[in-house]
């Protein structure tokens, strides 16, 4: 019974616990249930379709709420955001009762091209039911717009460039959505102005390229292109937009410069220069006023003598022919100037060469093995002729494969010199005249040479001239100036300061008596031939030798010219040598003299005998003094310590002596001023107001003295009749009368004053210590 009782409230007990669980999870259950589902904010982005009139729909799109609370009454809805309540405003509104969003106008993407909105849910006490929703509404592209070309400046490319060649690049831009095939554009060139076959082309990036490689500047300058973009990648119902642009062809160096002429001629009158002989016009179709048309002149041929040159006219580019140099026409009666013309700027080929093949038109050369006198220019051996045997022209064809034998061509000028009347001229020019300046060989009296002028147009000699001298540094020469003698005012000198190169330079003038008078001038170039009239000699007669030293280098001169000067011969006279020496040679003007025993110091002699490469030598022997002595570490010979040792006067002391000198001839002086004994100074002392022999010792007295005491500080006595001998310094220059010895042994000791009287023949000195 008990057991069964226990049973059953056990069963009870389970029953209870397992009725709890299910109730905690019904109401779990039921919790759950009615918890709010929140519905999804996010809406779906709204697609709309620009240019489109969505303002007759209801709606496009709604947003709601679940937070229905009737205690706080029905939510309101709003919409805030750009299109909303920012700029442009309301164009999206919203129901503010059922949450329709409606549109008010039309969209466009090129304005717009998404719209994010948010979805605002309030009470109508102004509290917020929930979160704000997103409203996006994205607007979709329609191909409303046009290609529109991008400003750009004109394009340019050099003629004869080459196909692919990128003149310029074009832009044009599509506001309808990137990426989008409303905005891919297609180009294409729809005319060319001038009209003709089409010379440019354009790509799909928009560059346009050469299309053709006769671009020629010379014939066109300047094209005109019409440009049309359209989208759609050119497809249909694509818009387009059309575009000019200007392409401008720059010039280059492709045209050669070409004489107007083949050949020109033109006459100078002879001594005559810096004046223009004639101008050359060239034609050139390239640019004008660049490089490419700017002109170059050169002569290449015929102006070995250098008389003419060619410059350039900036302003009209024609070449000027200048004559720069005087032409003799008794000389040159006619010349051949070959002429080539080229550009500043290198000859444009298309491949980067610079070289021009053509017809050379050469002055001279006659025949011989090829064209122009050489071996090139045409094939075999006939390649050209030549006219007038060298004077003509010669012409160098390209027969067969033979090249030309120049670049570009060469173009002749006859350039004809015209006679005129001409002066007198000497010939030669320069008149050498060899002469030795041996006295014994030359006669001043006699006529050296005759040097006279030619007339220039006969070639006899000239008349009605005189001739005088010119230049003549030193007065060398004297001149008959009828017939033009010359003869010497002095012998010659080689070693003359006015000889430069052993000869001697002077002019001779040939003056005409014509009116107006013209002058030649000519030179005498005397040369004059070295006489052995000077001997060697020693350059330096005196040299120290140190003791350890085992050499002495001895050097000669002669102002002679070879063959009469060097090399020199030294010998040692033993007559007037001290010590021997031996000699070696070491140059033709120098040798090495070395004493065969080691000299003691002291001053030493050696006689030198120098004969020249002629064996002549001086009538007096040369004498070398030697100053043998002991040389310090540097091998400077070193004094002699008596030498070094002594009492020099200074010039302070010199001038102390001079002043005690003074002082002794002033001595005298002052002893004629003095008046001794009594004569003169009658009354000029008064009595002495003590009694003198309390103070003074009589040395007269026979037998020794007695000491006496004697005050050492005595006072001084002024009064007429006394004399201030002294001062303190001690040095006792001023005295009195017979007083001037004791004053100056006061003074001498160091005494502090003194005082020097006289008085009837007595001399009373008063001294007082320092």
């Amino acid at each position: 019974m008990d057991r069964l009782q226990r049973s059953q409230s056990l069963f009870r007990l389970v029953f209870v616990v397992i009725w709890c669980v299910f109730e905690a999870k019904a109401k779990a259950d039921h919790a759950v249930s009615l918890q709010r589902h929140r519905r999804e904010w996010i809406v779906p982005p709204q697609v709309l379709e620009e240019n489109v009139d969505y303002t007759k729909q209801s709606s496009i799109a709604r947003i709601r709420s679940d937070r229905e609370d009737a205690s706080k009454g029905p939510i309101r809805y709003s919409l805030k955001g750009i299109g909303a309540d920012q700029p442009p405003y309301h164009l999206f509104v919203v129901e503010p009762s059922t949450g329709n969003v409606r549109v008010t106008g039309i969209l466009d993407r090129e304005e717009i091209g998404q719209y994010n909105l948010s979805g605002i849910a309030t009470y109508p006490d102004g509290t917020v039911a929930e979160a704000d929703i997103q409203l996006r509404i994205k607007v979709k592209d329609q191909n409303d717009n046009a290609p529109v070309f991008l400003p750009i400046s004109t394009g340019s490319v050099n003629e004869l460039s080459s196909i692919g060649t990128t003149v310029m690049k074009l832009s044009a831009t599509d506001a309808d959505e990137p990426g989008n095939i409303n905005s891919q554009i297609f180009y294409e060139i729809v005319d060319q102005k001038p009209p003709g076959e089409r010379m440019f082309s354009i790509n799909q990036k928009g560059e346009v390229i050469v299309a053709r490689e006769n671009l020629d500047r010379e014939s066109i300058d300047q094209y005109v292109l019409t440009v049309k973009a359209s989208d759609l990648n050119g497809g249909p119902g694509c818009k387009t937009g059309m575009a000019t642009f200007n392409i401008q062809v720059m010039d280059v160096n492709d045209n050669v410069p070409k004489l107007e002429q083949e050949a020109f001629e033109a006459s100078i009158e002879e001594n005559t220069e810096n004046v223009e002989v004639m101008r050359f016009k060239t034609i050139d179709n390239d640019l004008a006023n660049t490089d490419n048309w700017q002109a170059q002149y050169n002569i290449v041929s015929g102006n070995g003598g250098g008389h003419f040159k060619i410059v350039t006219d900036p302003k009209t580019n024609e070449g000027v022919l200048m004559l720069v140099k005087p032409v003799d026409y008794e000389e040159v009666k006619d010349m051949n100037l070959g002429i080539t013309v080229s550009n500043v700027a290198p000859y444009y080929s298309g491949s980067g060469s610079q070289s021009v093949s053509g017809v050379v038109i050469a002055p001279g050369g006659g025949g011989g093995g090829g064209g122009g006198g050489g071996q090139g220019g045409g094939a075999g051996s006939g390649g050209g002729t030549g006219i007038g045997g060298g004077a003509g022209t010669g012409i160098t064809g390209m027969g067969g494969s033979g090249t030309a034998g120049a670049s570009g061509k060469i173009y002749n000028m006859h350039v004809n010199v015209k006679n005129q009347p001409e002066g007198p001229g000497f010939i030669p020019k320069v008149k050498s005249i060899p002469i030795s300046e041996n006295g014994k060989m030359v006669d001043i009296t006699k006529v050296l040479t005759t040097y006279t002028a030619t007339d220039s147009d006969t070639g006899l000699p000239a008349e009605r001239v005189k001739y005088v001298k010119g230049s003549d540094r030193d007065n060398w020469l004297s001149v008959d100036e009828k017939t033009g003698e010359i003869k010497l005012n002095k012998l010659p000198d080689r070693e003359s300061p006015y000889l430069v190169n052993g000869t001697y330079m002077a002019e001779i003038l040939c003056i005409s008596q014509d009116m107006p008078s013209k002058t030649a001038t000519g030179t005498v170039a005397i040369q004059v031939e070295d006489f052995n009239d000077h001997c060697p000699v020693l350059v330096n007669k005196t040299q120290p030798l140190c003791t350890t030293q085992e050499v002495l280098y001895v050097t000669a001169e002669d102002k002679d010219a070879f063959p009469n000067a060097g090399p020199f011969t030294f010998t040692v006279i033993p007559e007037g040598t001290d010590g021997k020496w031996e000699l070696e040679h070491l140059s033709d003007t120098t040798a090495m003299l070395k004493p065969i025993e080691a000299p003691w110091p002291g001053p030493r002699q050696v006689t030198l005998e120098i004969f020249d490469q002629q064996k002549v030598s001086c009538p007096d022997k040369q004498v070398l003094k030697v100053n043998v002595c002991t040389c310090d570490k540097s091998g400077v010979c070193a004094t002699k310590a008596g030498e070094t040792k002594g009492s020099k006067l200074g010039g302070a002391a010199i001038g102390l002596l001079l002043l005690g000198l003074l002082l002794l001839l002033l001595i005298p002086l002052l002893l004629l001023l003095c008046q001794c004994g009594a004569a003169g100074m009658v009354g000029a002392f008064t009595d002495m107001p003590f009694d003198t022999k309390e103070h003074l010792i009589s040395y007269h007295t026979e037998g020794q003295g007695e000491d006496r005491d004697v005050p050492l500080l005595l006072s001084d006595i002024d009064g007429p009749g006394m004399i201030n001998a002294g001062s303190k310094g001690g040095f006792g220059a001023s005295m009195a009368g017979f007083g001037i010895g004791a004053a100056g042994a006061a003074g001498a000791a160091g005494v502090g004053s003194y005082k020097v009287s006289t008085m009837n023949g007595e001399v009373t000195c008063i001294i007082r210590w320092k």
